[in-house]
């Protein structure tokens, strides 16, 4: 019963670090594709607003979101378009909490909302300081 116990954390520490791996190497791809000056830049999960809206959420897509020149970008693939927010149009702000991960939002001019949490599982507990820095970046950037 406790060989079972410790095989199975083994493996799921392993599958934990696997991915972490997995999702570092997207972002450096990722990142190697952007030819524009970029000023910030981080993984980022984001969710539709009916996923969002969701009791149990799930994300869409998880990529780069990045500042470059007025705008904002998120790019989820080393060949795909990114979706563009020209930050001087776009409303941004912070969300709800859920289940103590930060959320931010950015708002186009004809209403679409587009949600972003960065965070990085932690052993007890997931951290959220990179959707707050993220957040940060971007008012900053919009009020500049």
């Amino acid at each position: 019963m406790i060989v079972g116990g410790i095989i199975g954390g083994i493996v799921g520490l392993i599958a934990v670090v696997i991915i972490f791996f997995a999702k570092e190497q997207k972002f450096n791809k990722i990142l190697r594709t952007i030819k524009d000056p970029i000023e910030y830049a981080a993984l980022y999960h984001y969710a539709s607003f009916k996923r969002y809206k969701a009791s149990f959420k799930f994300f869409d897509s998880y990529g780069v979101l990045y500042i470059s020149g007025n705008n904002a970008y998120y790019k989820t693939s080393e060949t795909g378009t990114p979706i563009s927010f020209n930050l001087k149009e776009c409303t941004i702000q912070q969300e709800a909490d859920w289940r103590m991960l930060k959320w931010f939002s950015i708002s186009t001019p004809a209403g679409e909302k587009f949600y972003f949490d960065s965070h990085k599982m932690g052993a007890f507990k997931n951290n959220s300081d990179e959707t707050l820095k993220g957040l940060a970046a971007l008012k900053a950037k919009q009020s500049a």
